[in-house]
């Protein structure tokens, strides 16, 4: 994802949770969002710094604005994600190496578990 695209969604998404906090007083939930979708991005740089070129700062920064949405619904939902995000990637890993590939987008993975540990924590 262009890195611009990165940007503008993450300073998007937090306008949104703090009008959202400053309409609802829900500014724990800001904080949890930040630490965990911080958190979350540092986790992923390291990685991405253990074995350089398994994961690219795209990925680290698409954690980071991910990160933001899912981590207003706590600890709990990060840890899902985490799990699934896993899941994910290994299941397209699978199917690209059927293919004869070695190596995926990670973001749709990132994407893609985020969306539903969002979708599921509003229900």
């Amino acid at each position: 994802m262009p890195r611009a695209v990165i940007v503008g969604g993450s300073a998007a998404q937090l306008l949104c949770l703090v009008v959202w906090c400053v309409l609802y007083g829900q500014w724990p939930s800001l904080a949890m969002s930040v630490v965990l979708g911080l958190g979350s991005a540092l986790v992923q740089l390291g990685l991405a710094m253990v074995r350089p070129g398994t994961l690219g700062f795209g990925d680290v920064t698409c954690t980071l604005m991910m990160g933001f949405a899912v981590g207003w619904f706590g600890l709990t939902a990060v840890l899902l994600w985490w799990m699934l995000m896993g899941l994910i990637g290994l299941i397209m890993l699978g199917l690209c190496k059927g293919r004869g590939g070695d190596s995926i987008p990670f973001a749709p993975a990132i994407v893609l578990a985020a969306v539903i540990v969002v979708l599921l924590s509003l229900f």
